[in-house]
């Protein structure tokens, strides 16, 4: 990928400009057992193809801040797999993107603590965020869609509470479809 952090520790990662690989890779890879502690995005963070941002096993991102781009081509724009994050905001002209599978992707037991959205969660022909691991909190009021399959897709993963005075839509299916644990759910 462009950048990969590895089993490093990076107290602070601020991204005003762009972070990008035009290879089948990713744009900001970590998927070993160091610690981001914040992570401020405010440019692109994009890969043509697989992921934006991925996360791997024993990966821990505490915070995730994003008023810019994190996006991919062919994949997931943010994929956390097994990995740890404690808070991912996504606000104002932020937007999490795929043109291909999911926006935002937390599986193979990936665990999120809180996910407050108030820009843009999409992708083109999967699922705008996808969830077969952990998430504590969810709240948007922003979008969360997806063109064609589902907005928001709880695929047998756990989901505390979602909170919604946005947005969740799909082109083609539900815009919100589980077949998971979702324990409390409020609409507005």
């Amino acid at each position: 990928g462009a950048v990969s952090i590895g089993d490093n520790t990076v107290t602070t990662l601020t991204n005003n400009g762009t972070i990008e690989t035009t290879s089948s890779h990713y744009g900001l890879r970590h998927t070993g057992s160091g610690l981001i502690t914040t992570l401020i995005n405010n440019g692109s963070i994009t890969s043509a193809a697989r992921y934006g941002l991925s996360t791997g096993s024993s990966a821990t991102i505490t915070t995730i801040e994003n008023s810019g781009t994190i996006s991919a081509g062919a994949h997931s724009g943010l994929r956390n797999y097994k990995g740890v994050i404690g808070t991912i905001t996504n606000s104002g002209t932020g937007t999490i993107s795929a043109v291909g599978h999911s926006g935002l992707r937390n599986d193979g037991d990936g665990e999120i603590g809180t996910i407050t959205n108030s820009g843009t969660i999409s992708a083109g022909t999967d699922k705008g965020l996808f969830n077969s691991g952990t998430i504590t909190t969810l709240t948007n009021s922003g979008t969360i869609s997806s063109t064609e399959e589902y907005g928001l897709s709880n695929d047998d993963g756990s989901i505390g509470t979602i909170t919604n005075s946005g947005t969740i839509s799909a082109g083609g299916d539900n815009g919100l479809w589980t077949d998971g644990t979702i324990t409390e759910l409020n609409n507005s």
